[in-house]
């Protein structure tokens, strides 16, 4: 691999990051990627009109008196394929930046004496290696300065102009703009891996035009980036860590409060708790009437990671980024709060935006009814959990509101797991045979239909008589649900066997 540094001429792109032209106001430029290959002081028109192609022209004495002479001066330019013309900020005006414009002809103003612009510019121009590494030093001195991946890219965004860059995970374009991942015949791609804490955590990616140099700054400025972007992400999960733990502190709080508040008899209306001033400062919204949203894993054996945390945090903020989204137990806590109890649209909207998250993340979710105040809050937030858990155990990944859910919540609580090992010491026999899943299946539908074998063979897609063989067999198995004694606990354990089976897939 050759690692000497590029002898290539520079770009106007080059130019325009580092002093002298830096500080330069750009009335039209022609594109970043024309090539300059050396600078002319030009203090004649006859000595514009000995200057070879590709130069940089700095306009001075008698060709730069203004007015005429610049018109003369940008046309003899356009003729002979000039990279830019540069002249003091006195002597162009409006009608310097149209005719500039209609020439497409670059056009920079500078307040410096065009002479020592000239010079320093000369320089430049004949070590391009030494300017390149320049334009680098200041482009990482000032990514340096930046504490956040937005502003990472912004940098890298202004550094490079027309060539779009973007902070890449898998499909998902983070931060930057989407234009450079968009294949096309007259871009080409320059990716840079960067790693976080023992793998690949993302890719920046820059869309640049063929006809640009690829070998050039692309790869070199987005390698300079790889620090910044690696201490703002560092930063970032620091912060959401700091702030999740100052939420899950202060719901805590809140949850307290409506303990201590709470009365003796449920026949007794709640306590009003006055929302505490420390939940304004989080931005939260408790006085009104509080709907919740519990988002839980459909698979779920405790408090989900700290990495799910941190995605669903970044999905569900997305679309709503001032509402709390609080991990608690095994799923998380949000909640839409205002004065209209029935006003459902801005947590529709929400949720419909979250839709494509939930999916990729295999999530539930449970929406609660609406109650005022703190202690309303704490119950729309059981009513949540609730239906979350009974979309849970069917398998369902579409949203599921309490009010549509009705007593059946109550089975979503049962420990499912714990009775389902029961049933293998009190119906070790049913449990042994080959058939038992169309056994418990068609006995629970039995018992739903409150003992209908028509019903239940509805139910079931399957004849009457096949339904009557299976009960049958299951009461010899000693499944015998028509004994009063044992119905209640026969229901509870066939229920308990149907919900932890995986849901069948949807047919093609």
């Amino acid at each position: 691999m050759n690692s000497r540094p590029s002898t290539l001429p520079l770009m106007m792109a080059d130019l325009l990051r580092i002093e002298p032209l830096a500080s330069a106001r750009v009335l039209h430029l022609a594109g970043p990627t024309r090539t300059v290959a050396q600078v002319i002081l030009a203090e004649t028109f006859d000595r514009l009109r000995r200057t070879p192609p590709h130069s940089l022209v700095v306009l001075h004495a008698e060709a730069a008196t203004g007015g005429w002479s610049l018109a003369a001066a940008l046309h003899l330019a356009w003729e002979r394929n000039f990279a830019g013309v540069v002249v003091t900020s006195g002597v162009a005006g409006a009608s310097s930046a149209a005719l500039a414009d209609r020439l497409n002809m670059s056009l920079l103003l500078t307040d410096s004496d065009p002479v020592d612009v000239a010079l320093q510019l000369a320089g430049q121009i004949s070590a391009p290696a030494a300017t390149r590494a320049l334009r680098q030093a200041l482009c990482a001195e000032r990514l340096t300065e930046q504490t956040s991946i937005r502003g990472v890219l912004s940098v890298l965004n202004k550094e490079l102009g027309s060539t779009p860059v973007a902070l890449v995970a898998g499909d998902a374009v983070l931060a930057g703009r989407a234009s450079a991942i968009v294949e096309r015949p007259d871009v080409a791609q320059v990716t840079v891996a960067v790693n976080g804490p023992g793998e690949p955590w993302a890719r920046l990616v820059a869309g640049v035009p063929v006809n640009a140099s690829v070998a050039g700054p692309h790869g070199a400025l987005l390698k300079l980036a790889r620090p910044s972007l690696l201490a703002a992400w560092a930063q970032t999960r620091l912060d959401w860590a700091t702030h999740a733990a100052q939420e899950a502190a202060a719901f805590g709080l809140l949850r307290r409060l409506a303990v201590d508040a709470r009365t003796p008899s449920i026949s007794q209306p709640e306590v009003e708790i006055e929302a505490p001033s420390w939940s304004t400062d989080l931005g939260w919204q408790v006085d009104g009437a509080n709907r919740a949203v519990w988002i839980a894993p459909m698979r779920s054996a405790g408090p989900p990671p700290a990495e799910l945390t941190h995605l669903v945090r970044m999905a569900w903020q997305k679309g709503r980024p001032t509402w709390p989204l609080i991990a608690e137990d095994d799923g998380w806590i949000s909640w839409q709060s205002g004065s209209n109890p029935t006003g459902t649209a801005p947590l529709r909207r929400a949720l419909n935006s979250f839709a494509e998250s939930a999916g990729s993340y295999q999530l539930a979710v449970g929406v609660g009814r609406a109650h005022n105040g703190v202690p309303g809050l704490l119950r729309s937030v059981a009513e949540a959990r609730l239906a979350a858990h009974v979309a849970r155990q069917g398998g369902r990944q579409d949203v599921q509101w309490f009010d549509q859910v009705g007593a059946p919540a109550a089975l979503a609580w049962l420990p499912t797991i714990e009775i389902a090992k029961v049933a293998d010491l009190c119906l070790s026999d049913l449990m042994a045979a080959h058939d038992r899943v169309a056994l418990v299946d068609t006995a629970l539908a039995v018992m739903d239909c409150g003992g209908s074998l028509v019903e239940a063979s509805h139910r079931l897609g399957v004849h009457r008589n096949t339904v009557l063989a299976r009960i049958l067999r299951a009461k010899q198995l000693g499944l015998v649900f028509d004994d009063p004694t044992q119905r209640l606990a026969l229901h509870v354990l066939c229920y308990a066997l149907a919900s932890l089976r995986e849901p069948a897939p949807p047919v093609q």
